[in-house]
């Protein structure tokens, strides 16, 4: 309901919030310069200042001071310029007052939309539009960063404006219930619904005899009030034999006698005064230049928030527009559905869907809202859930589980593989997938995989699970992430160098030089390459960087392979087109603490990048297997490395030879000195197949049990990192 709320108050008003926030902004700037120029003004009583303004300025009948300092004057008599600008300092006569035509105008346009009382009504409209959008705002900012006492907790780095549509919202929001509820009250006020308390004044003087009139200067009530405290002050007029001041100040209002210098009446402002004082110069920021320039600073935050809000709204109905593709749903094989409150799921379900259709599958993708009663063609249902805020479903599912519970197709046992997307700080971490996971089992649907949690849409993790659906399936899937940046790079073969391997499966070093003015990238980052037009890419780890000069990466040949084999037929000076997607998530994090490096196969890649770069020769240990002892990746570079420092210690393993064994079994045998390292606070990276990844993580669970730790831990502290296929 909350969402519903702002969204249709944004799309509903838009237009008079941007224009409010926007005339705001240019109002509240005029106020901080009219402000800025009066900094200097004396701190004299209202009675000195009187006395040098009538010296120079005998004929001077009322004196009005605006909230931002400036002193007026208003003159009687045969003048053509009857109101003019004073120095209150000297006294001096500044020149007639000329206020900007367009200040003016705008400051009509922001008050009433020059319309007048209907106008009035629309600005007040607007400002009840900005209080429910502060209310349900901050609402849905608790809930998208976990709870309320997630609120000032630091938000994680992220790209796109809603990152920054919730970064800038999130401090702006107190700011904006100010404005928001101070706007409100100032139109209610200004539309009669509410009183100000203009109309609490003072006792009217009456049989004031005349008495020779004192010099202001010396009058003691005016000598009371400091300048900072007026409002307006009229003169006595001889005309209308009138012997006193009247006087409004920040305060109240009364009269002075002109002969002795007393007060004749004074009235304090009642509450309702003082409450119309208050909004007003929260408002306005008149009278205030640090709030003043806190005002311009939320109008612009208001623009932003406005913009950003109505993109993200664009950006959703357009990936809205092509939720639904493929195959009906009566003749899909494989039924992808989506819950998905940003968008960016879409993107691994359009990956999902593409692949699937070039390897012959007859695919229906749908919002999970979109589930229908049967599905009687389908061999599986692939779920792409994503958890929002604190546990909660997206917009497009939260009725699925309803309509779960009625389908007919669970009770054919359909095999279903839910793949989980959320934010591992929040602790409800993908919990909205765990709840669609159990009750899918409680359907009688068989699990075709384990349900995956994938942390920030992080690319192992995707992969780890398109792996293992891979396998279900026979059907070569991989899915690149779609929160990192991608850069077309073009990119010619320089050198090549091949590692022969029994049974018909040799690797290839491949060194590519980059075009000028391609993109930075480092060891760890992600080189995609679609050998034919129609294929889905390929991704490669790089070993390099771009300090370089060229882009290096290390393929496996795949007698099925279409990349593989596209790649390996690459001769020196061959041209190819590809893209560099960043992958700052698997990379050692800066510091002297030790890396433990794991890889098996092709996976070396990065990892030897890793230890390339490692010019403060931090303790780096590298684990690595192979099926046979010929099969020696980067053999004499490492060996290189270990004679410089940059790596410390090597470890083979080979699963085929005189004494077999995987890369798990020697991180198992060096139990010890693997959990040494773990103490020390060590980082692990681990890059190669998913086989082998698992096992890795099962003895690196043992050994963290023994520490009174676990795998979890060390994925929260950022100490674990995996790019596995």
């Amino acid at each position: 309901m909350n969402r519903r709320l702002h969204l249709l108050v944004s799309l509903l008003l838009s237009a008079l919030l941007l224009g409010s926030a926007a005339t705001g902004l240019v109002l509240s700037g005029a106020s901080l310069t009219e402000q800025f120029g009066q900094l200097s003004a004396p701190g004299d009583s209202v009675a000195v200042v009187a006395e040098r303004i009538s010296q120079q300025l005998p004929n001077i009948e009322r004196l009005e001071r605006s909230a931002n300092g400036t002193l007026l004057a208003t003159l009687g008599g045969d003048v053509e310029e009857p109101v003019h600008v004073v120095d209150p300092a000297t006294g001096e006569d500044l020149g007639p007052y000329a206020p900007s035509a367009t200040l003016e105008w705008l400051r009509d346009l922001h008050r009433e939309l020059l319309l007048g009382s209907t106008g009035r009504w629309l600005s007040g409209l607007a400002a009840l539009a900005l209080v429910l959008l502060t209310l349900s705002g901050t609402i849905l900012l608790a809930r998208r960063l976990g709870g309320w006492r997630h609120l000032l907790m630091p938000i994680r780095s992220a790209q796109g404006a809603l990152h920054w549509h919730t970064v800038i919202a999130r401090w702006a929001l107190p700011g904006l219930a100010v404005l928001a509820v101070s706007g409100l009250y100032l139109s209610a006020t200004s539309l009669g619904l509410l009183g100000d308390g203009s109309d609490n004044e003072p006792a009217w003087p009456e049989g004031i005899q005349a008495a020779p009139h004192q010099q202001v200067g010396s009058l003691a009530a005016l000598r009371q009030v400091e300048l900072a405290e007026l409002r307006e002050m009229e003169f006595p007029n001889a005309a209308d034999d009138s012997h006193y001041f009247s006087l409004r100040t920040a305060s109240g209002s009364g009269f002075v006698n002109a002969a002795s210098g007393q007060w004749i009446s004074f009235q304090r402002n009642g509450a309702a005064q003082n409450l119309y004082e208050t909004a007003y110069a929260l408002h306005t920021g008149e009278g205030m230049p640090l709030w003043s320039l806190a005002l311009a600073g939320l109008a612009l935050s208001t623009l932003f928030l406005g913009g950003s809000g109505l993109l993200g709204w664009w950006q959703r109905r357009s990936r809205a527009g092509v939720q639904d593709q493929g195959v009906p749903a009566e003749q899909a094989e494989a039924v992808i559905l989506v819950g998905s409150q940003g968008g960016s799921t879409w993107a691994y379900a359009r990956q999902l869907q593409a692949q699937l259709e070039a390897a012959g599958w007859p695919v229906h993708t749908a919002a999970m809202n979109a589930v229908q009663d049967d599905y009687p063609q389908a061999r599986c249902v692939l779920l792409l859930a994503a958890t929002y805020g604190d546990g909660q479903a997206p917009d497009n599912a939260g009725q699925f589980l309803d309509r779960l519970a009625t389908a007919r197709w669970p009770e054919r046992g359909l095999p279903v593989a839910v793949l989980g997307f959320g934010d591992r700080q929040f602790p409800r971490f993908c919990a909205y997938a765990e709840a669609v996971d159990q009750a899918l089992q409680q359907r009688g649907c068989q699990p075709l995989l384990p349900l995956q949690r994938v942390d920030r849409q992080a690319s192992g993790e995707l992969n780890a699970w398109a792996s293992a659906l891979s396998a279900r399936l026979g059907t070569p899937l991989r899915l690149q992430s779609a929160l990192l940046p991608t850069s077309a790079v073009h990119l010619t073969l320089q050198q090549r160098q091949c590692y022969s391997e029994r049974g018909g499966q040799p690797a290839a070093v491949l060194r590519f030089a980059v075009a000028p003015g391609g993109t930075d990238f480092a060891p760890g980052d992600l080189l995609a390459i679609r050998p034919q037009s129609e294929a889905a890419p390929r991704l490669y780890s790089i070993a390099s960087a771009t300090d370089d000069g060229f882009v290096e990466i290390c393929v496996r040949l795949h007698p099925q392979g279409l990349c593989s084999n596209y790649l390996h037929a690459l001769e020196p000076g061959a041209t190819l087109e590809a893209s560099i997607q960043a992958h700052p998530g698997f990379r050692p994090l800066a510091g002297e603490h030790p890396v433990l490096l794991i890889g098996a196969g092709v996976g070396v890649a990065p990892l030897i990048g890793f230890v390339r770069k490692n010019e403060s020769r931090r303790p780096i240990q590298l684990y690595w297997g192979g099926r046979h002892a010929s099969d020696q990746l980067y053999g004499e570079e490492l060996q290189q490395c270990l004679a410089d420092g940059r790596l410390q210690r090597l470890q083979r393993a080979y699963s085929q030879g005189p004494t077999p064994g995987f890369v798990q079994d020697r991180l198992r045998e060096d139990a010890a000195s693997v959990r040494a390292l773990l103490q020390q606070g060590a980082q692990v990276l681990v890059c190669g197949s998913r086989e082998m990844a698992a096992g890795v993580r099962a003895v690196l669970e043992t050994l963290l049990a023994e520490m009174g730790s676990n795998l979890d831990q060390l994925k929260a502290q950022g100490r674990f990192r995996e790019d596995v296929y």
